[in-house]
């Protein structure tokens, strides 16, 4: 299982520092690595808004008239 982990790290290697594609590839990887954070530091302000629309659907305003001490009403 090691020998395998390390063949794979080789060949990583000598992929990403191939010496004539190595640099486009690394570039490649990086614009893709930035692409990708941004659009996760974007995805986390989002949620919030949608959020706060739906929490008044989960737990909705005690109907008027109605109390604690009465038994829930079953359909």
């Amino acid at each position: 299982m090691t020998t395998l982990i390390l063949v794979g790290i080789g060949a990583a290697l000598m992929y990403f520092f191939d010496p004539d594609s190595g640099r486009r590839r690394r570039e490649r990887l990086r614009e893709q690595c930035t692409s990708a954070t941004r659009k996760l530091q974007g995805s986390t302000h989002t949620p919030a808004p949608d959020l706060s629309n739906r929490r008044p659907g989960v737990n909705p305003e005690t109907p008027p008239g109605a109390s604690d001490d009465q038994p829930p009403v079953k359909f």
